[in-house]
C-alpha cells in the first residue's frame, strides 16, 4: 500500500485554486498544476483521474467546510444578524489565510460548464431555509423575503466584497471591524 504524502497532495490543491483564479479553469492545465506543485504528472494522476476530478474534490471539501461552519454557527446563535457576523468573519480569515480560496470557489460556482456537486446543491438549499425560517422568526427579515433572496444576499454579497478588497478596486480605508459592521448591515437591510 503506498503512503500518501499528505504535503504533496496539498501543494497540488493549493496550486490548483492559484491557478484557476489566474487562468480560469479551462487555461489551467494538469501538466501546469503539477509543474507549480513540484511534483510529477503521473503523481497527481495517481490520487486523481482528470482535473475535473482534483477540482471537484478541491471544491467540495472548501464549500463543505465553509457550510459545516454555518450549520453550527446556526446551532449556536440566536439571531440571523449574529450568524451572518460569523459567516464574514469566516470570510475574511479564509481570505487573509488563503487570498485566493474565495475567488477560487466563486468562479467555479458560477461557471456554467463546471458541474456543481450536488451534495454542496443541497446544503445550499438546507442552508438557505434555515437562514431564512430564524430570521423570519425573529422578525429581523420580512416575511416575504425567500430562499433566493438569503442566497443572493448573504452568501454572494461578501464573497463578492472580499474579492474586491482582495484585488485593489476600492480605497480601503475602513478597519476590518467597520467594513464587518457596514457588510451585516447591508445584508441586513436588503433583507427588511
Amino acid at each position: 500500500m503506498r503512503v500518501i504524502d499528505t504535503d504533496k497532495i496539498e501543494r497540488i490543491k493549493k496550486e490548483a485554486k492559484i491557478l484557476i483564479v489566474n487562468k480560469g479553469y479551462h487555461g489551467a492545465s494538469i501538466a501546469e498544476i503539477a509543474k507549480k506543485a513540484n511534483v510529477s504528472d503521473g503523481y497527481l494522476y495517481r490520487h486523481y483521474k482528470n482535473k475535473s476530478e482534483l477540482v471537484k474534490d478541491i471544491l467540495e471539501k472548501q464549500l463543505e467546510q465553509f457550510h459545516d461552519h454555518i450549520f453550527a454557527l446556526l446551532d449556536e446563535k440566536q439571531t440571523l444578524k449574529s450568524v451572518l457576523d460569523g459567516i464574514i468573519s469566516f470570510l475574511f480569515n479564509l481570505s487573509q489565510e488563503e487570498p485566493y480560496a474565495i475567488t477560487f470557489a466563486h468562479m467555479l460556482v458560477y461557471d456554467h460548464e463546471f458541474v456543481y456537486p450536488q451534495s454542496r446543491h443541497d446544503a445550499i438549499n438546507k442552508l438557505s431555509k434555515d437562514l431564512l425560517n430564524l430570521g423570519i422568526k425573529n422578525g429581523e427579515i420580512s416575511q416575504t423575503t425567500r430562499e433566493i433572496d438569503i442566497q443572493l444576499t448573504i452568501l454572494n454579497i461578501p464573497v463578492k466584497f472580499i474579492e474586491y478588497n482582495s484585488k485593489g478596486y476600492y480605497e480601503n480605508y475602513l478597519t476590518e471591524k467597520k467594513e464587518k459592521e457596514l457588510l451585516i448591515n447591508l445584508c441586513m437591510n436588503a433583507l427588511k
